[in-house]
């Protein structure tokens, strides 16, 4: 069972009882702490990576928003030296704050929405 193998379940009319015993089973055996569970997920989302966000892009989307340095930080959920660092080159959005970055500039709605609260 634990195999980092997982082959692909048929189940028939023929085989349907055992696959549900051993369903069962294992049930049992992952309540009892016996073995994990192996979860498999599929995604057919076709996400593009969020596009670069220099230091000139940054703060027009700040001063889009309308928001001082601290405010579109707090907004993000990062630092007022963060967004100062972004801003002066120093050093650039990375991860989730690209997709952040991306958002704010997209649906600037929403990110004023935020600063409402």
């Amino acid at each position: 069972m634990d195999d980092p193998k997982i082959e692909p379940l048929v189940v028939t009319e023929e085989n349907f009882g055992a696959v549900l015993i051993q369903g069962l089973q294992e049930a049992i055996a992952f309540e009892r702490g016996e073995i994990t569970a192996r979860v498999r997920i599929r995604s057919h989302a076709n996400v593009p990576p969020p596009p670069s966000y220099d230091a000139k892009r940054i703060q027009a989307v700040r001063q889009g928003l309308r928001l001082n340095q601290r405010d579109f930080a707090n907004v993000l959920n990062v630092s007022d030296k963060t967004v100062k660092a972004w801003e002066q080159g120093v050093k650039p959005p990375s991860g989730s704050a690209l997709r952040l970055l991306q958002i704010a500039e997209r649906h600037p709605e929403t990110f004023l929405a935020m600063t409402a609260d």
